[in-house]
């Protein structure tokens, strides 16, 4: 029995180191992208940044226009907004910004797949709008050109749009 567990002793060895290597060379990627709000044209605009092979470049996901919020409610909504992105980005945990109305506030939030609405117990609401504001149409018009969709929202429509967190460029 002895010699048993000295050869799977010996056997397992190489295997367990080999998988321990296998790990600390695989390459970290909690640094490779940032989401953060910076000022673009004195509009505040959450940004993602994405290093990748050494490069680094900024995509827009989001301008706070001045027709929709005042300034100080652009820069703070701007920078939760970032905030809870960058948690979302790092936990992967939704996949879509979406808009609803509660208690008939017109709100955008992140929700992990289409079909669920701002209400879902899962749904992290990113801010609000003013109640006389189209919620679709807005985001639409807030969206960089990366996050944006192809056609605009119908806004005949009852139902509401999804737009992808993650491009197709995403290389997480």
């Amino acid at each position: 029995m002895n010699k048993w567990l000295s050869w799977v002793n010996l056997g397992m060895t190489p295997i367990l180191a080999m998988g321990a290597i296998a790990a600390m060379s695989a390459p970290s990627k909690a640094n490779d992208f940032q989401v953060s709000c910076k000022v673009n044209a004195s509009t505040p605009t959450v940004i993602l940044t994405l290093v990748q092979a050494g490069t680094t470049k900024d995509y827009t996901i989001l301008n706070f226009l001045p027709q929709y919020f005042s300034p100080t409610d652009a820069w703070q909504k701007c920078e939760n907004t970032a905030k809870t992105l960058q948690n979302l980005y790092e936990t992967g945990s939704s996949k879509y910004l979406t808009t609803d109305k509660l208690n008939n506030q017109p709100v955008v939030c992140a929700v992990e797949r289409r079909g669920i609405g701002c209400d879902h117990y899962s749904a992290e609401i990113l801010f609000s709008f003013k109640s006389s504001e189209n919620p679709s149409q807005a985001l639409y018009e807030m969206l960089g050109r990366d996050f944006k969709q192809a056609q605009r929202p119908d806004v005949r429509t009852i139902s509401r749009t999804y737009t992808e967190t993650k491009p197709f460029w995403w290389p997480f």
